[in-house]
């Protein structure tokens, strides 16, 4: 009997051993950002200037075969807004990821397009067409928010636009195809809206009494 107590009480001080070893566990700690919340990856990508803010939607790497061998480059689609009803878009390639950037700002930054906004959304509905992607943009009510996903959300909010719903007609998943037809889309907004406005502004010049001779 002695000896059974003896094993018990050398089990215990192992187990006593092991506890004081390894100590209690510790909660699994991860590193929480601003609020408590994982920003999105859009988000990470965002950087603001005193007049447009820039957003990178899409990067991927590309590789040019040639005769010479493969030649390995960064293609980058970039979207400018002021939230006031200016955007743009703009892809180029470089060698590395900030010449990419700064390439791509440069190409949005020469198409430039103004969309008409009227109560927080556009004036009346379209469809944006480019290449294989169609996207049909409709106006909403207030407090409808922007009903939209991927590039044409991001689109959306950087153009000001707070109330629109927006639908991928087709099944094309390319962000910068997308993102263009979206673009072509606010740019028929705007050729229609300024011809409407000038057609109701057209003025009439008066007749002199020598066309009335005539």
């Amino acid at each position: 009997m002695k000896t059974n107590d003896n094993i018990k009480t050398n089990d215990n001080t192992k187990k006593d051993i092991k506890k004081d070893s390894f100590g209690p566990k510790k909660p699994f700690e991860r590193n929480r950002r601003e609020g408590g919340r994982r920003p999105s990856s859009s988000s990470n990508f965002v950087k603001k200037t005193t007049d447009f803010d820039q957003l990178i939607a899409d990067i991927r790497r590309v590789t040019r075969v040639t005769a010479g061998g493969k030649h390995m480059s960064f293609s980058v689609t970039m979207l400018l807004g002021n939230n006031k009803g200016k955007i743009a878009i703009g892809t180029a390639k470089g060698v590395d990821v900030p010449k990419a950037i700064d390439k791509a700002k440069k190409e949005a930054m020469k198409n430039i397009v103004t969309v008409p906004i009227i109560n927080d959304t556009v004036p009346f509905k379209t469809e944006g067409k480019f290449c294989a992607s169609r996207i049909l943009i409709k106006p909403a009510k207030e407090g409808k928010g922007v009903i939209a996903g991927g590039v044409v959300r991001n689109i959306m909010i950087l153009a000001g636009i707070k109330n629109v719903t927006c639908k991928i007609l087709s099944g094309s998943h390319s962000a910068i195809n997308n993102g263009k037809a979206t673009i072509e889309g606010l740019k028929q907004i705007a050729r229609i809206y300024n011809l409407e406005n000038e057609k109701n502004n057209i003025k009439v010049e008066a007749k002199t009494t020598e066309d009335e001779e005539k």
